[in-house]
């Protein structure tokens, strides 16, 4: 007879193939293939709600993996376009930015990274913008062109005057004598102390400029050590018009001025 106090346990049999397929279901989640859903049904409670639970848990997991992967993917490209605007920065255009929907992006850290980067080339470009501007300001400093009479301007060159100097005094010139409608301009070069055939080369162009627009160049202030190398590297100045310092000159221009008027 049994114990008293203990109740007898009915067996309860289950459907082995139906435990096999609900087994199966769970391995094939397990390695990976969440779009495998158990489709068996039991006669007893117990195992139908273990079939829901497993069914509710791929579902759950279907999920998951789709935003992830959508994440990824959002990822990916933000990464890209951010890259994308650095190589473009990298080959000197920095006005490269990244795009709203990087900054827009669910992805918190894509989202950040845009906004930093697009911060920083901003800032880049605003100091880049600053540089070129005092840039602007020195070389119209270190070359001033000036008009101390009527019809006369004066081009003092200091230091070295290399290939881009050369066109920047040029560009700056011509334009002066167009807007001044200068029938004179005095080239003194008192402080070049150094010469040689390039330059040469530079100040003759440079006064054949001036003279094509109809202004009339005079060059002042050669040092006797670059008249020497102008000599020794065989330079023609035979056809330019050359006075010892600037006073020279503006009383050169000043009595041309008076024999044209007259």
């Amino acid at each position: 007879m049994p114990k008293k106090g203990i109740k007898k346990t009915e067996a309860v049999e289950v459907d082995t193939k139906k435990v096999k397929s609900l087994i199966d279901s769970l391995q094939k989640i397990i390695n990976g293939k969440l779009s495998v859903h158990p489709d068996v049904e039991f006669d007893e409670p117990i195992m139908n709600k273990l079939t829901d639970v497993v069914s509710k848990i791929a579902s759950q997991l279907d999920e998951k993996v789709d935003e992830f992967n959508r994440m990824t993917i959002s990822l990916n490209l933000g990464v890209s376009e951010c890259i994308k605007a650095l190589s473009e920065v990298r080959q000197g255009r920095l006005h490269a930015r990244v795009s709203s929907s990087v900054l827009d992006s669910e992805n918190e850290l894509i989202s950040a990274l845009g906004g930093a980067l697009n911060e920083t080339l901003g800032e880049l470009q605003d100091q880049l913008d600053t540089i070129h501007r005092q840039r602007v300001v020195i070389q119209e400093l270190s070359t001033p062109i000036l008009q101390v009479w009527d019809d006369v301007l004066v081009l003092p060159v200091i230091g070295l005057v290399d290939t881009r100097r050369s066109v920047e005094i040029m560009e700056r010139l011509l334009a002066e004598i167009v807007d001044k409608q200068s029938r004179f301009v005095i080239l003194d070069i008192t402080g070049v102390e150094v010469v040689d055939t390039k330059t040469a080369d530079h100040f003759i162009k440079l006064m054949k400029a001036a003279e094509l627009l109809g202004a009339t160049c005079i060059l002042t202030g050669i040092r006797p050590a670059v008249a020497q190398t102008l000599a020794d590297i065989g330079v023609d100045l035979s056809s330019v018009t050359t006075l010892r310092n600037l006073q020279a000159g503006l009383k050169e221009c000043l009595k041309r001025m008076s024999g044209q008027d007259s």
